[in-house]
């Protein structure tokens, strides 16, 4: 069963009381619940074990990860650009357009 705090909507976290008893607490706006816990049984684990699997790798770096290809650019002719498509309706159909930045100065033009 889970359980909500009533004043700020957070889940509520099972806590050990000194006598063995357990009781909810909310780690946002620190109330405690006051219900009982007689019948129902809680797990309280001070560790989260997570195996290889689980783990989540952040990359801080900005990286694109749009292909390349072997184009000239025309503003300052280095010959690699990124390049991605987008459709755009005009008149009565859609068409492709593909759109290319130059690796070297930034510069986006379309064909």
């Amino acid at each position: 069963m889970v359980n909500f705090c009533e004043k700020c909507g957070a889940l509520l976290q099972p806590t050990r009381n000194d006598d063995g008893s357990i009781s909810l607490y909310c780690k946002v706006c620190k109330e405690e619940s006051k219900e009982e816990f007689k019948n129902q049984s809680y797990q309280i684990k001070s560790k989260i074990d997570h195996s290889e699997k689980d783990r989540l790798t952040v990359i801080e770096d900005e990286f694109d990860v749009r292909p390349t290809a072997r184009v000239i650019c025309p503003k300052c002719s280095h010959n690699e650009a990124r390049y991605w498509e987008a459709e755009d309706r005009r008149k009565e159909e859609w068409e492709t357009t593909t759109y290319y930045q130059c690796s070297k100065c930034n510069w986006v033009w379309s064909e």
